[in-house]
């Protein structure tokens, strides 16, 4: 999953991929990326204990949501966020017995401008790439790992041991504090433009020498998304031998580093381009504009806009539909915090997001009938990130969110409360609705029409603790989605098939790969 994005006006590039390798049949480890926010995660299930995917996945969930709330310094929200992680494991592993002696390791990255905080617990490690070379900023909590750390053996031997595997620490074994001494270890450096992180799992670093890793990583520098899958690649052309993922996170200026020596050519032939390109652009002038089309020249592209909805100036909009109106495509339009009461159509190709994620809230009015929050339906693609849509005792909805567009990614959106149904996908279009979290929706909170074709990634979904048994998916024939790493609390049943299509086999084999939780939690 690539991501580029401006971080406090610094162009940051991230991208994650997992691969559960050649030899395990599950894949227990999870990841986040998140470059507008600086987050970056990484969680490994503990191999041979019970459920450790479906620790990392909450690790990730919990995590994610303390980080989300900027309270406290970046050391005191790390520790807190994994301690709650921490804590949240245990209470859900004495509530099931599946679930008993499930834990997870954890390294976290949470990047503000030039500062770099992280937290681990565990083996998995995170990487600093500089232009003098490669430093493993994190210590393996184990003790094979202690060994290498102190150099009594070399990184060959400790890839080699039979014990490399074992960890002295782990999230979620105990119940813990932010503070208690032996848990968490906080590193605060520097994070520079010409640098880069790697975060990984040790599924990678058990399997790829340091070395490697770092030839990888500047052969592809400028490319997060092949950085990624080629560090993966080394480990699976390596054997294989357990989950691996990798996080890779780079600064505005590390692949224009990696040119080096290359630049003197690269320059002389660039300089030629634009002699030859400045020829034609003004022999094309005294043409016209047909000209440099018909050598297919593009213009220079149309710079896009950030419209904002709330808050004061005289350049703000006051309703979110006045500033759709305005809006063009390319066009970002993002709320201020607050309470949007407004049954909105997303133009073709504009994106809607919140300033701060889960602050911006759409409702409808009392006594609105059929009310449906927001609809997507264009072409171009669009991208709904940080909104929270709210179905309140007296204001009901019919439909958060109609997705029946093409190129739609819906991230990190809430869908809470009394609403008939969540998300309602249809159409063949690509739509993807990652990180998601349906708390305790009293309709069906996803539903996905006849031959849809939806990624439901990475998303949470939390059965009301009252009312109607109700599935958390209502699936139609002839409809293909793909989940992926979602977790289900509360809801004995994931699917309710619309037709006989969908045969319990079937079902069983579409929620491969996600996570159940029997029993509803109705205070999370």
């Amino acid at each position: 999953m690539p991501r580029n994005g401006t971080a406090k006006g610094r162009t940051i590039a991230a991208a994650g991929a997992s691969d559960r390798g050649r030899i395990r049949l599950e894949n227990e480890d999870r990841f986040y990326v998140d470059v507008e926010r600086g987050i970056y995660l990484v969680a490994d299930g503990v191999g041979g204990h019970a459920a450790g995917e479906v620790a990392a996945t909450i690790a990730c969930d919990v995590i994610v949501r303390r980080l989300e709330r900027l309270t406290g310094t970046a050391e005191e929200r790390v520790r807190e966020a994994i301690t709650l992680a921490n804590n949240e494991i245990v209470r859900q592993a004495a509530s099931s017995p599946a679930y008993v002696g499930m834990t997870c390791v954890v390294t976290l990255a949470v990047v503000d401008e030039d500062c770099l905080t992280i937290g681990h617990v565990g083996d998995s490690r995170l990487y600093l790439l500089t232009p003098q070379g490669i430093t493993k900023l994190t210590h393996d909590h184990s003790p094979v790992g202690e060994r290498e750390d102190a150099q009594e053996i070399s990184e060959l031997d400790a890839m080699r041991h039979p014990r490399r595997n074992e960890v002295f620490r782990d999230v979620g074994s105990k119940l813990r504090e932010p503070d208690d001494p032996e848990f968490i270890e906080v590193i605060a450096t520097r994070f520079d433009e010409d640098s880069a992180l790697l975060l990984c799992s040790d599924g990678l670093s058990d399997m790829v020498a340091t070395t490697v890793i770092e030839r990888t990583v500047r052969q592809s520098a400028g490319d997060p998304g092949v950085v990624a899958k080629a560090l993966i690649d080394a480990a699976n052309d390596a054997g294989g031998a357990d989950n691996v993922t990798a996080v890779y996170v780079e600064g505005p200026r590390f692949a224009a580093v990696q040119q080096g020596t290359r630049s003197g050519r690269s320059q002389s032939g660039s300089r030629a381009a634009w002699l030859i390109l400045g020829t034609l652009l003004g022999f094309g002038m005294g043409l016209g504009i047909p000209f440099l089309t018909a050598f297919d020249i593009p213009l220079l592209p149309r710079r896009a806009r950030t419209l904002v909805v709330g808050g004061i100036g005289a350049d703000r909009f006051a309703t979110i539909g006045a500033a759709l109106d305005a809006a063009r495509p390319d066009d970002v339009v993002q709320l201020e915090p607050g309470a949007y009461p407004e049954a909105l159509l997303l133009p073709d190709g504009v994106d809607l997001v919140a300033k701060e994620p889960g602050t911006a809230v759409l409702v409808a009015p009392p006594s609105s009938p059929k009310w449906v929050a927001l609809s997507i339906n264009g072409r171009l693609g669009s991208r709904v990130s940080g909104l929270r849509v709210r179905g309140q005792p007296d204001a009901p909805m019919t439909i958060g969110l109609h997705l029946a567009g093409h190129n739609v990614v819906i991230d990190d959106v809430g869908i809470e409360g009394n609403i008939g149904v969540g998300v309602d996908v249809e159409g063949d279009g690509a739509i993807v609705v990652r990180g998601c979290r349906f708390s305790e929706v009293t309709g069906v909170p996803l539903r996905i029409g006849a031959k849809a074709r939806p990624v439901i990634r990475q998303s949470l979904f939390v059965r009301p603790a009252s009312g109607e048994q109700r599935a958390a998916i209502e699936i139609a024939a002839e409809a293909t989605p793909e989940l992926v790493d979602n977790l289900l609390v509360g809801y004995g049943d994931g699917a309710q098939p619309s037709s006989g299509y969908w045969t319990p086999s079937r079902i069983q084999q579409l929620f491969r790969g996600n996570y159940r939780i029997r029993t509803a939690d109705p205070a999370r």
